[in-house]
Formats: structure tokens, C-alpha cells, sequence
């Protein structure tokens, strides 16, 4: 009894040091459904002690319950090192990961930002926009290769008619970027333009769709925002309400994220970058959306898709087998660096990391985050 009485005041003494210190969040956390997070420095959580903190949730499954797929503890160490390393090695001074593992628990460790907390996820909101209208659309009993033309009254209600000369463009181009919508409408001054108010994506919709305005070389793949923005309209056009509250139902709830926002300068951006969610958050829904039993994930043919690129996220393989991702990124100085960055990969089997930090930063070093994460979570 002794010897268990000081492993217990041991623990609540780490405890009480968490909840006072100042320090940044440094160690993995489980917060499978819990509030709770840890800033004890540069040590990782003995797995023994991961029961005490651990949520009603994490506790359902009995003792003598198989143990389910998904890294190892030791593995789980492994990929916070090596998050880490990539974070010091590319000069990130804040940033936080998390892991949403397939027994339901959910990871997080940060560096100078709590895994908890909403920060913008730019381009990873695409994911969002393209879930969302997939229901919509399958509700409706409308398919991704819908013309404009097929929509075009629910359009005008939601604000924006398409034009003769666009009016054939496709759902389907849009999602995967080959609409022929070239150049970017959001570019250059897309976050001098974010002024705080929603619905920014109708107004870029509205120029993109206007008389004079793109017309790039459809079926040509050409990544922008200007395509999300349409569909943030399209969205609108198919449910009757707004973006925020009809992909904050479809999509972010069912995952059991509660912590997501859209609102302000970064939700005026709305359906192609606009949305906040925190790294564990993130990881939550990846882990909900983007693993076996999904119809989009089980049979990845039957969605739209330019070569990989699918409904706003990159899918390689199917079902089980299947390999999530995105990037996002967006830069308010350069040469500054200052921005935002989040990155997720999601495996079919039920694992999900996800990342985010503050800065901007090139692209190719999302290649070598996602490159060096993916194999640890298998």
C-alpha cells in the first residue's frame, strides 16, 4: 500500500506542476474526450500513467478486450520525435501535433500552442467543403458531373448566376481543380481582402462567374480557391442556408468536433480556407472521414478525381488500405515567414495525424512532414 500511495502522490504532483507551470506544451496528451492537457516539459507520458488521465470514453473498452490496431507506444514516441525534429530542424517555434488513434483515443503535444486550441487550418478546410457538398449532393440525388447550367436557379437564390460561357462547367471540375477557372481570383491580396465578414466566397464566385472574367483551359489540372469559392456557393445553392451552419452540421459534428470555428477574418475566407480547428480536432475528424466503412474511402472511383486529388484532399489506395492527405498554407509576409501551415495524413485502418503551426513555410517541406510521419503510423 505504501509503495502504490507514493506512485499515486507522485502523479497528482505532476499534475499540480502541469496546471501551474508556464512552460509551452511539450508532452503527447491523451485527450480522447477530456479538456485536460500537460506542460511538464520534455517528457513524454510513461504509457503506464495513460489510463489515470484518461476519459470515461477511453475507458469503455473492457481490459480483456483485443488490443486494437494502430501504433505502438514505443511508435507513438517515435512520430512525436520525429515531429519534433521537423519542427526544430525547419526553425517552426510553435506548432502542435496530434494522433486520432482507431481505439478512439486521441493524442496531442505542442510546442509553444496547445493541441487543443482552433488556429486557422487554410487549405485544409477544402476536405470540409468537398464532404459537405458530397452529402448534399447525395441527398438531393444530384451527381458530381451536374453542369452549372443543371443548378443554375438555386444559384441565383444563393446570389450568384453562372454565365453562358461557364455554365457547362462541372461540379466535378471544380472539386478536383479542373474547371478552367484561371487565374486564382484569391491570390495576391486574399488576406487583405479577409476583412471580417462570411460570405467572401460568394463575392470571388461572383467575379470568377462574371462576363469577362476566367476562362482557363478546362479538364487542365490548376489548384486555386476560386474553385472552392464556387462551391461554398454551390453548397449554399443545395441546402438553403449558410456554408458555416450547413457544413458545421454535416460534417464537423458528425465527427464529434466541437471546438471548430468560422467566424472573423480567417472564416470570411469560408469554404477554401476560412475554417479554425485545432490539431486534435483536426486528427478527429480525419480520423471519422477518411478511414474504412466510408463510401468515398472504400471506393475512391466513384468520387471525382484528378489523378490523386479527389474532394479536397489526395487519396492513395482504398479502404484499409487507403492513404489521406493535405496541406495547407497561408502566407501574410514571406519573407517573414509569417503565416499560417497545417498538414493531416489519415490511413484507411483508423489513424490520423495531424499538424499545425505558424508560419509560413515552402512547400516542399509539407512533402518531407508527410513523408517521414506516414510510415510510423502503420
Amino acid at each position: 500500500m505504501g509503495f502504490l500511495r507514493g506512485i499515486l502522490t507522485g502523479v497528482l504532483g505532476l499534475a499540480f506542476l502541469a496546471a501551474a507551470g508556464n512552460a509551452a506544451y511539450l508532452s503527447l496528451t491523451d485527450r480522447s474526450g477530456s479538456a485536460a492537457s500537460t506542460a511538464a516539459g520534455n517528457t513524454t507520458w510513461p504509457a503506464a500513467l495513460g489510463g489515470l488521465f484518461a476519459s470515461a470514453t477511453d475507458k469503455a473498452t473492457p481490459p480483456t478486450a483485443p488490443a486494437p490496431s494502430g501504433p505502438s507506444a514505443a511508435r507513438i514516441a517515435e512520430i512525436e520525435a520525429t515531429w519534433r525534429d521537423w519542427m526544430t530542424g525547419n526553425g517552426i517555434a510553435e506548432g502542435a501535433m496530434a494522433l486520432a488513434l482507431p481505439d478512439g483515443r486521441v493524442i496531442g503535444a505542442g510546442l509553444e500552442r496547445d493541441p487543443a486550441a482552433p488556429v486557422p487550418v487554410a487549405s485544409l478546410s477544402k476536405a470540409i467543403t468537398g464532404l459537405c457538398l458530397d452529402g448534399l449532393l447525395a441527398e438531393r440525388g444530384v451527381p458530381w458531373n451536374s453542369r452549372l447550367r443543371d443548378i443554375a436557379a438555386e444559384m441565383s437564390a444563393a446570389g450568384v448566376t453562372p454565365r453562358p460561357w461557364n455554365e457547362a462547367i462541372t461540379l466535378s471540375g471544380l472539386v478536383t481543380h479542373t474547371a478552367g477557372l484561371e487565374p486564382d481570383l484569391t491570390q495576391g491580396d486574399m488576406v487583405a481582402r479577409t476583412h471580417g465578414a462570411l460570405g467572401l466566397h460568394r463575392r470571388i464566385a461572383s467575379e470568377a462567374l462574371a462576363e469577362t472574367a476566367l476562362r482557363g483551359q478546362p479538364g487542365r489540372s490548376f489548384y486555386s480557391n476560386t474553385n472552392y469559392a464556387v462551391l461554398g456557393v454551390a453548397v449554399e445553392a443545395l441546402s438553403g442556408r449558410s456554408y458555416a451552419e450547413t457544413c458545421m452540421e454535416r460534417v464537423i459534428r458528425p465527427a464529434g468536433v466541437t471546438g471548430a470555428v468560422i467566424e472573423g477574418r480567417m472564416g470570411s475566407m469560408s469554404s477554401y480556407a476560412g475554417w479554425e480547428i485545432s490539431a486534435e480536432d483536426y486528427a478527429r475528424l480525419a480520423r471519422h472521414w477518411f478511414t474504412a466503412g466510408q463510401p468515398h474511402v472504400d471506393a475512391p472511383e466513384t468520387r471525382p478525381a484528378a489523378g490523386s486529388y479527389a474532394m479536397g484532399y489526395s487519396i492513395e489506395g482504398a479502404g484499409r488500405d487507403a492513404t489521406v492527405t493535405h496541406n495547407g498554407r497561408l502566407c501574410f509576409d514571406r519573407a517573414a515567414r509569417e503565416g499560417h501551415g497545417a498538414s493531416f495524413v489519415a490511413l484507411g485502418e483508423g489513424t490520423a495525424f495531424a499538424a499545425t503551426w505558424g508560419n509560413c513555410i515552402d512547400r516542399s517541406l509539407y512533402d518531407d512532414l508527410i513523408e517521414a510521419i506516414t510510415p510510423l503510423l502503420r
